[in-house]
């Protein structure tokens, strides 16, 4: 199942962000934002993996899934 992620890089990794979300890229991952003053990664996953850490590639500090969120009072 495909799921989306926020993965966080480690400190100092920022000038390296662009290889790690091509290391994600490289895993089946689809890459939708990288925020690189934020040092972070959103993405969704391939689908193949049991779970999200089977992603974690060096430089990735905390992976873990994107929810959405919904205004309250929203229509579904």
């Amino acid at each position: 199942m495909k799921r989306n992620f926020i993965a966080s890089i480690e400190p100092g990794s920022a000038p390296h962000i662009e290889q790690i979300a091509e290391n994600l890229r490289q895993k089946g991952c689809t890459i939708n934002r990288i925020l690189k003053l934020a040092g972070v990664i959103s993405g969704s996953s391939s689908g193949k993996e049991k779970d999200l850490q089977e992603l974690k590639v060096q430089g990735i500090r905390y992976i873990e899934e994107d929810h959405e969120v919904r205004a309250l009072g929203g229509k579904d």
